[in-house]
């Protein structure tokens, strides 16, 4: 596999079932381990549910990219510019890809995609949350340069808590 057979191209309406449909085969592959079947069925009700994302890209500003292996979805990124204390950073949202492309690049090949996105909004930072049990998460991340800056814990409703490390990336640093 080469890295011509991937594309990130902006997420079309048209493209929304397939994304969803992405998301629960990712989510079940990899969260399984992590969280308990409730809560990856309440998340997804709660983060793609019919409306759901329609209302990030036009009501909250949040951008979708897909991903892209030989024409088909394999993956999505979500981000954000936000601002917090008047400092502007760009906030990855989302950041999946199917578990049986994992370990070719092409995470890093995503993350690039955001740097060069944060980048083009002359922000200086990226700033993501990944559960703490998300050890293959935390390692890819970190692998292209983001450090663990906090953690948090957030009620997410239902009973169901998000346990997550803060990372960020200064783009001061020399993209790779």
């Amino acid at each position: 596999m080469n890295d011509s057979s991937i594309t990130i191209t902006k997420l079309l309406d048209s493209d929304l079932e397939e994304l969803r449909k992405v998301s629960q085969e990712i989510w079940y592959s990899h969260y399984s381990s992590i969280l308990s079947t409730e809560q990856i069925e309440y998340m997804l009700t709660k983060m793609y549910g019919t409306g759901v994302i329609e209302d990030e890209i036009y009501s909250k500003g949040i951008f979708y990219d897909q991903v892209l292996h030989n024409s088909k979805l394999v993956g999505y990124l979500s981000y954000s510019s936000e601002i917090i204390d008047n400092i502007s950073y760009l906030k990855l949202h989302k950041c999946y890809l199917l578990s049986s492309l994992h370990g070719f690049g092409y995470g890093q090949k995503m993350l690039f995609h955001i740097y060069q996105k944060a980048q083009a909004m002359n922000l200086k930072q990226i700033i993501l949350n990944v559960n703490k049990r998300n050890e293959k998460g935390i390692k890819a991340y970190s692998r292209f340069g983001f450090r663990i800056i906090d953690s948090q814990v957030i009620n997410f409703g239902s009973g169901f808590v998000l346990d997550d490390y803060i990372m960020g990336y200064e783009l001061d640093t020399v993209a790779h």
